[in-house]
């Protein structure tokens, strides 16, 4: 398998997990299903999954899941949050998504192709070598003054210096906003983050010339592709990233 292969793919699921949760009205996506691998489990997130594996299940992967796990056989891994922003999507709040990040490994590090869809806009990002929004390349922006930083914090527990903080409820559409220059960095060091929550768009991240780190500095490459695996992420531009870690330390 390469990277086009995983962008038909990943362009097939995004497709199905759409018309999927489309189909289910607002006032019953909220509603309780079952107590999945993560934790509850609403009919929206059990929809989206059926969705999305409906179509994985055709090919030869190894797929990491948040409601249900591992499942499938075969030497590519992907990491899968079928439904990224659950509470926004229950509400009406129209930012979330479907994450998929391809590896040869069950580590972040082997990763070859990030895949975020917003299933609100229909926008799509995609990295291989480089990454692309809607097909046109993306790069963040490299801004180096903390002062003038649209940051996104999840969530601040002492006085920052940013010009503006948000929470968005989406990581995997966070981390691509950054890439693509909308908002300087990407802060959650809460150790509540699953590694299909960022993968896809950590990935992209980095293909469009941004870094990803732990709080200490240290690269996520050793992350692994398991249900048990947290996070904590800070992702910037290079030229920011020093002077966040002195900030958040």
């Amino acid at each position: 398998m390469d990277e086009r292969d995983a962008l038909r793919i990943s362009r097939a699921v995004a497709k199905n997990v759409l018309k999927a949760v489309s189909s289910i009205p607002l006032n019953r996506r909220g509603e309780f299903y079952d107590f999945g691998k993560s934790g509850v489990t609403k009919l929206v997130d059990k929809v989206a999954e059926d969705a999305a594996l409906e179509i994985l299940r055709k090919e030869k992967l190894r797929i990491l899941s948040e409601e249900c796990g591992y499942v499938g056989e075969g030497d590519i891994f992907v990491a899968l949050d079928p439904l990224d922003g659950t509470f926004n999507a229950v509400r009406g709040i129209p930012i979330y998504s479907v994450s998929l990040c391809f590896s040869y490994s069950e580590k972040f590090g082997g990763a070859f192709f990030g895949y975020v869809f917003n299933l609100c806009s229909g926008d799509e990002y995609y990295a291989t070598e480089r990454a692309f929004k809607n097909e046109r390349e993306i790069k963040v922006v490299e801004k180096d003054d903390p002062k003038e930083t649209n940051a996104i914090v999840y969530y601040p527990d002492r006085s920052l210096p940013f010009k503006r903080i948000r929470a968005l409820g989406s990581a995997a559409l966070e981390t691509c906003f950054v890439a693509e220059g909308l908002f300087d960095c990407f802060i959650d060091i809460r150790g509540m983050l699953r590694i299909f929550d960022v993968a896809g768009g950590i990935y992209i991240l980095e293909k469009a010339g941004g870094i990803a780190a732990d709080e200490k500095g240290d690269p996520l490459t050793n992350k692994r592709f398991e249900l048990s695996e947290r996070l904590n992420v800070v992702a910037t531009n290079k030229r920011l990233f020093r002077k966040l870690l002195e900030l958040i330390v």
